[in-house]
């Protein structure tokens, strides 16, 4: 049973929050509060077993589909990138 690693889901959260730096027009407890939803998912992606690129991508893209539609055009596939890194890393293992 393969489980993402508490360093990898981190990389994976630190860059969605990183994106909230990217919306435009969000002040400053708007920021908090989608910072606080991302970081929610810390729980979950740690616990996935046998994790797949579109398994996660697709239920990020649910658990935060408020905070996708905020992020600019583009971004979403940088994260399903990202996440086929992380997830490429544990097939080769």
């Amino acid at each position: 049973m393969v489980r993402l690693r508490p360093d990898d889901v981190r990389e994976m959260l630190q860059i969605l929050e990183d994106g909230i730096n990217l919306i435009p027009k969000l002040d400053k407890m708007d920021k908090i509060r989608v910072r606080s939803k991302i970081r929610k998912q810390d729980s979950w992606l740690s616990t996935v077993s046998d994790p797949s690129i579109d398994m996660i991508f697709r239920r990020l893209e649910e658990r935060l589909s408020a905070v996708f539609s905020l992020y600019p055009f583009g971004f979403a596939d940088r994260v399903n990138k990202i996440v086929a890194q992380k997830l490429a890393h544990f097939r080769s293992v």
